[in-house]
């Protein structure tokens, strides 16, 4: 037979085993005997100090010694073991305790064992698990949960709407069914080795923002962002994998509309503008810094006043006062500055709003620059050809009665008289309605050909007099026609060489002047634009120089710009009468004017072809006659560049 073992070594063996502090108690709670098992804790917060003959009141810190009182007197009086749950207080810190107080001997019981443990870590790994299982549940995005092997083990309700599938669905499946359906925006399948949560098993890396489709059982379609993420175990090795799932379709959506919109503004030239009533600060949209270039919003109103022409500022101004004061609606037209210095036509349209209790002025800006051009190019054609063809019709037509009565007096067979007769009926005719001027002049000239022949002196005078005035016709419309050639061609951006251009110009009236001495020198440069403006601005003052002197002397020079300056200077200098001071005003003008024409229209179409494509023109009387046309025209920037090094 086994020797018995002392009581006391029992007892420390059950509390190895199952509790970290045994006290055995008295009815009054003096603690007669304390055992603790080997863990390092210090559950009492006493060391090594011994408890016994103390009460087990001054023993714990706890503000539930009550409860603990009451519970160890029902142990007393009904001799049951109750259960203990209580928290502590251990080197400042509160712990959660769980034990037993169980009745020691029989009958009425002397003593009391009370057993307790540390479950404080216990019960933070289960709050913890409680809370992370409530965040699992309640969680805006979808999230499910894959292990190694490929299985989904796990789905929240907010996966089961995002897929429109049942949990038991979900997981039912793995990851790479083709059921799942996942595509790029562009519609092609996502492969299996390109899957996120492939490479997140591979790698033990997060793959994060991965956008694609995923078409649902009734076929539609969602746009879905997910996250993929690995948990890992003690080794490193992927656990798990957390993907999370975000329904995206809808900003997918507004994303869309918003490129629409953005792009709607570029195509149509729109910006759109809105003022804060109590800051006075204007933001801008995309199609704004599109317009002119400004990026640099919000902006004070006045500094936004400020990029219109001064004669406009007074209208935008006023507008938009009785706009915010009133609430009156306005569209306005004016001219705005751009960000590099370019002047544009706009139509601004602006009406007071109300969100959320807050006033605002909101509007729109067009850019209107090429529909004032076509106006303005329409009213200097209207102007310019009525004028001149009214005066040159009425030449025709006086010269034509001359020829009438010399004609009649003249004794030819009657078929002549017939052709002649319908000769100036034709003449009439083209000078009343000055349509299709080309044809009409040659016609002129074919038949006043077949009129020489019959002339006398003064017929032959008048017949000379309506050919100068249909060439000057054939002149005026070849001028309108480069014109809007020219226009058409304004806005294409090149590299001109600008030799290249003077050279093939001072070839060209070089043939046709060869008594004209004409001297070019300067800098090899190149300038943006387009080859074709460019050569109608140049030709215009070198045509003019060489056509009103007998033997002209041209000079013209090339100046690339100072470091200061991105203009290239093109001096045109002759020796001719100068520029009638009429003409000259046409340069001075914004617009073309009635009384501004003949050479004048070739002043005004050069400086405005100029100025659209960001340069300058000025004219100056030489001090010993003659003028000088200087042209400043943009350098291009690999000139720009090259310059800078040297």
């Amino acid at each position: 037979m086994s020797e018995t073992p002392p009581t006391r070594l029992v007892l420390q063996s059950l509390l190895d085993a199952t509790a970290e502090v045994a006290l055995l108690i008295d009815s009054d709670g003096l603690v007669v005997e304390e055992l603790r098992n080997d863990s390092d804790h210090e559950l009492l917060d006493y060391g090594d100090e011994e408890l016994t003959s103390k009460t087990l009141w001054n023993a714990l810190r706890s503000s539930q010694l009550e409860h603990l009182r009451t519970t160890i007197e029902k142990v007393f009086d009904c001799g049951e073991t109750r259960p203990v749950d209580i928290q502590i207080g251990v080197e400042g810190k509160t712990r959660q305790v769980e034990g037993t107080v169980s009745p020691v001997g029989d009958g009425e019981p002397r003593f009391a064992l009370l057993t307790i443990e540390d479950t404080t870590q216990q019960m933070d790994r289960q709050r913890a698990r409680d809370l992370l299982s409530r965040v699992f549940e309640v969680a805006p995005i979808g999230i499910v949960v894959v292990e190694p092997s490929g299985n989904i083990s796990r789905a929240n309700g907010r996966a089961e709407d995002i897929l429109d599938l049942e949990r038991e669905e979900i997981t039912s499946r793995t990851y790479k069914d083709q059921e799942w359906n996942i595509t790029y925006d562009d519609g092609t399948p996502i492969a299996s080795d390109e899957h996120p949560v492939t490479k997140v098993l591979q790698t033990g890396e997060p793959v994060l923002g991965l956008e694609h489709w995923i078409e649902l059982p009734d076929g539609t379609k969602k746009w879905l962002s997910s996250h993929s993420a690995p948990v890992l175990d003690e080794e490193g090795d992927v656990e798990y994998v957390v993907v999370g799932l975000d329904d995206i379709t809808h900003a997918k959506s507004r994303e869309e509309r918003l490129e629409w919109l953005v792009r709607s503004e570029e195509l149509a030239d729109i910006g759109g503008w809105e003022l804060d009533l109590k800051t006075d600060t204007v933001r801008g949209t995309a199609g704004m810094n599109q317009l002119h270039g400004d990026d640099d919003y919000p902006l004070p109103l006045e500094e936004v006043i400020t990029l219109y022409h001064p004669d406009d500022r007074r209208d935008i101004r006023d507008a938009i006062t009785a706009c915010r004061e009133e609430g009156s609606p306005f569209e306005i037209e004016a001219r705005r500055r751009t960000a590099d210095g370019y002047e544009r036509w706009v139509r601004v349209a602006g009406e007071r709003v109300e969100e959320e209790g807050t006033k605002k002025v909101r509007g729109v800006v067009r850019d209107i620059t090429v529909d004032k051009e076509r106006e303005q190019r329409l009213s200097v054609m209207n102007r310019v050809l009525r004028h001149n063809i009214r005066n040159r019709a009425n030449v025709i037509l006086g010269h034509a009665d001359l020829v009438k009565d010399e004609l009649e007096k003249l004794d030819v067979p009657e078929e002549i008289k017939t052709e002649r007769q319908e000769l100036l009926d034709s003449i009439e005719k083209t000078s009343k309605e000055g349509r299709d001027l080309q044809s009409e002049v040659r016609l002129l000239e074919n038949l006043l050909a077949d009129l020489q022949q019959s002339s006398v002196e003064r017929a032959e005078t008048g017949v000379d007099m309506i050919r100068t005035a249909s060439v000057d016709l054939t002149e005026l419309s070849e001028k309108v026609r480069a014109f809007d050639d020219a226009i058409d061609r304004i806005d294409t951006v090149d590299n001109v060489e600008l030799s290249s251009v003077i050279g093939a110009l001072v070839t060209e009236y070089g043939e046709e002047f060869p008594e004209a001495d004409i001297n070019v020198t300067g800098d090899d440069v190149t300038v943006t634009g387009d080859r074709e403006v460019l050569r109608v601005i140049l030709q215009i003052p070198i045509e003019n120089a060489l056509q009103h002197c007998e033997a002209p002397e041209l000079s013209i020079s090339v100046t690339a710009p100072s470091s200061r300056s991105d203009r290239v200077v093109v001096s045109i200098k002759d020796d001719g009468p100068g520029i009638p001071e009429l003409e000259k005003r046409s340069l001075e003008k914004a617009q073309e004017t009635p009384t501004a024409h003949s050479t004048g229209i070739g002043l005004w179409t050069m400086q405005w072809l100029t100025r659209r494509i960001g340069g300058a023109v000025s004219v100056a009387e030489n001090t010993h006659g003659g003028t000088t046309v200087e042209l400043e025209l943009p350098i291009s920037f690999e000139s720009k560049q090259a310059l800078s090094s040297e």
